[in-house]
């Protein structure tokens, strides 16, 4: 079984690690400075980690992926009923890939199920 580092699976590189660990920094604390903003951004990140549950059953695949990810924010969050218009894509994306390596790593599923 793979021994998480702090909360990431070891496959997450650090300087990945890093960068989510800045995307949740950058969006989070808007609770308590826009309460509105906060509310939109987490809607859209939880839309984007429902995303990758249904398309990333491993953290190579949510790594691999970031970049057509960032492309398909608008649409997802439209989709969803969400205005992304002014959200930080990159941001986003990185705070929702971080929860769903969390969760592989919680699940010990952090390795290709073909592998």
């Amino acid at each position: 079984m793979v021994r998480p580092v702090g909360d990431m699976p070891v496959e997450v590189p650090a300087e990945v690690r890093a960068r989510f660990a800045a995307a949740e920094a950058r969006l989070y604390p808007l609770a308590l400075a826009d309460p509105d903003g906060y509310e939109l951004v987490a809607s859209v990140v939880g839309v984007v980690a429902d995303e990758l549950r249904r398309t990333a059953a491993d953290v190579a695949t949510v790594l691999e992926h970031r970049e057509e990810l960032i492309g398909r924010v608008p649409r997802l969050a439209t989709d969803a009923g969400l205005d992304p218009d002014g959200l930080p894509l990159e941001v986003v994306v990185d705070a929702a890939s971080a929860l769903r390596c969390r969760e592989l790593g919680a699940s010990g599923r952090t390795g290709r199920p073909d592998a």
